[in-house]
């Protein structure tokens, strides 16, 4: 899925909802890793558990409406995907 796939850009949901629908997948049984403000309010909009990305190349971001924050993908395990979903 792209932005060349829905109408309404993030904060709006839509790319995630439509990603979900495509999965067949629930959205409460999706996660997001996001980077941005804006992709983590759509991710929460959406109704999908969002894991906030501190990415220095992103510039400073509020991740703080995240549901956790990494600042390294190697903090994502079966433990935290678990508490997550659960």
């Amino acid at each position: 899925m792209s932005g060349e796939d829905i109408i309404q850009s993030k904060p709006n949901p839509e790319i995630f909802l439509k990603t979900a629908m495509a999965l067949n997948v629930s959205p409460t049984k999706c996660i997001v890793i996001e980077d941005a403000k804006n992709g983590i309010e759509a991710a929460k909009a959406a109704g999908m558990k969002c894991i906030g990305f501190d990415n220095y190349n992103s510039g400073p971001q509020d991740l703080s409406k995240a549901d956790i924050t990494i600042d390294n993908f190697k903090e994502i395990n079966l433990e935290i995907i678990k508490n997550l979903l659960d």
